[in-house]
C-alpha cells in the first residue's frame, strides 16, 4: 500500500464529518468500484464528493482532471494535476500511489488508501449519514458471514484475478487464473445449491477450499443472505472485471464468460441490474 497507516474512521482516529473528505477514484479500477457502489446505495454522494481519473499521466500515475473533464489542474486537490502530487506530502508515503484515494481536505492529506476498510466503514461508521431506507451492508447478525466470506473473496478471487492479469511471470499468472476459476465453481455451486439449480461442478469443492461453514450456511439469493452486503460489492467488482475485459488477459486468453456458471451468472446479472450498482462513469469505463 502507499500508506504505511491506512486511518479508519473509530474513535480516536477519522471523524466522519460530510463535505471534509474527498475521494479519488477511476472507474475502470474495480477495488474504486466497490467503494463508489457503497457510496451511492449508502447515499453519501454529496456527503463525500469524487475527483475522478480516466487514465495515467506522463508520469505513469493516475492523472486528475479539471472542472471541464479533462486532465488537468484539480482545484478542490489544491491544483494537483496527478495523484502522485496529492500522496507526495503525506507523512508515511511510500511509492507507488494508488486508488482509490480518500483526502482529507483541511490537510490536503490522503488519509485512507485501503478500499476494503473504506468499503466497511461507509457501511457502519457513516451510518449517521446514510439516506433514509438505506441498505445494511454489514448487519451485526450476520458479521460472522460477512466476515468470512471478504476473507476467502480476497484470498481466492480478488487477488489472484490481480495477478492473472498483470504478472509478467507466466507461471504464476497461470496458477493464479486457475485459482480463480475454481473458485468461481465453488461459488456457482453454493449459489445454485441455495437457489434450487443444477450444481454442474460440485466436484470443485473437494479441490479447492471452500469458504468456512460460517459462510457457506448464509448463502441465499446472495451471499449473506436474501439482500446483497458489502460480501456481495467485494466479489461484485471482480467478477465484472473479469466479465467485461479482465478475462481476455488470462493466460491463452480463452476464460469463458461468467455464463459458464450459471448461478454465478444470475447472482451477477441480479446485482447488474438493481439500482446503484453501476455508475455512469463505469459503465462508460467498462464500455456498457
Amino acid at each position: 500500500m502507499a500508506l504505511a497507516h491506512s486511518h479508519r474512521f473509530t474513535e480516536g482516529d477519522l471523524p466522519v464529518e460530510a463535505g471534509r473528505y474527498r475521494l479519488v477514484a477511476s472507474a475502470s479500477c474495480p477495488w474504486c468500484r466497490r467503494v463508489l457502489i457503497a457510496r451511492r446505495l449508502l447515499g453519501l454522494t454529496e456527503a463525500i464528493p469524487v475527483s475522478w481519473s480516466y487514465g495515467r499521466g506522463a508520469d505513469g500515475f493516475w492523472e486528475l482532471t479539471g472542472p471541464d473533464g479533462e486532465p488537468g489542474p484539480d482545484p478542490a486537490l489544491g491544483g494537483a494535476t496527478s495523484i502522485a502530487e496529492v500522496y507526495a506530502g503525506t507523512p508515511g508515503y511510500t511509492p507507488p500511489p494508488t486508488v482509490p484515494a480518500l483526502v482529507d481536505t483541511t490537510t490536503g492529506h490522503v488519509v485512507v488508501d485501503d478500499s476494503g476498510d473504506l468499503l466497511f466503514d461507509l457501511a457502519t461508521a457513516w451510518k449517521p449519514l446514510h439516506r433514509a431506507g438505506a441498505p445494511d451492508l454489514y448487519p451485526l447478525d450476520r458479521r460472522n458471514s460477512t466476515d468470512a466470506w471478504d476473507k476467502w473473496i480476497g484470498e481466492h478471487i480478488n487477488r489472484p484475478h490481480a495477478t492473472a492479469t498483470h504478472s509478467k511471470d507466466t507461471e504464476e499468472a497461470t496458477t493464479a487464473a486457475n485459482n480463480v476459476l475454481l473458485a468461481f465453481d465453488v461459488v456457482d455451486t453454493l449459489l445454485a445449491r441455495a437457489t434450487k439449480m443444477e450444481a454442474s461442478r460440485e466436484a470443485a469443492l473437494t479441490v479447492q477450499d471452500v469458504p468456512p461453514l460460517s459462510a457457506v450456511v448464509s448463502v441465499e439469493q446472495f451471499l449473506c443472505g436474501a439482500a446483497p452486503t458489502g460480501s456481495d460489492i467485494r466479489l461484485f467488482t471482480t467478477v465484472q472485471a473479469y466479465e467485461y475485459g479482465g478475462r481476455a488477459y488470462y493466460p491463452g486468453g480463452e476464460a469463458p464468460s461468467i455464463a459458464f456458471w450459471p448461478a454465478l451468472a444470475r447472482w451477477f446479472r441480479a446485482l447488474e441490474g438493481r439500482v446503484g450498482w453501476v455508475g455512469t462513469e463505469e459503465r462508460s469505463a467498462l464500455g456498457l
